[in-house]
């Protein structure tokens, strides 16, 4: 794994080649439908249900990433993925932020 990086007292690493960097989104999708499935189940009570539609559009966003680092098209191109705003204001409710910040850090930086 590549060099360690202290993330909400867990240790993430960043990713040194494609392989790795691919099982970050498929990560973050896993856990992006696990949290969907709960707002679903919780309906009104819960917290994030008013964001539902956000979370799905991250879901959309997550599966389109991932199919284009599988197929080759995916390119890095220093711009931030357009998971930013949603991850600025729910972090603490987002499971997969430490691997969606992962994946912002190597889509500004690289490997």
């Amino acid at each position: 794994m590549g060099a360690g990086l202290k993330a909400s007292g867990n240790v993430m690493y960043i990713p040194t080649n494609k392989d790795e960097f691919l099982d970050l989104p498929d990560q973050a999708i896993f856990e992006t439908r696990d949290m969907l499935s709960a707002i679903e189940s919780e309906g009104e009570e819960c917290e994030l249900g008013d964001h539902v539609g956000v979370f799905e559009a991250l879901e959309t966003v997550l599966v389109g990433l991932h199919a284009d680092m599988r197929d080759n098209r995916y390119a890095f191109d220093g711009q931030p993925l357009p998971d930013r705003d949603l991850l600025t204001r729910f972090r603490s409710q987002i499971s997969s932020a430490d691997v969606l910040e992962t994946l912002n850090k190597v889509q500004r930086n690289g490997f």
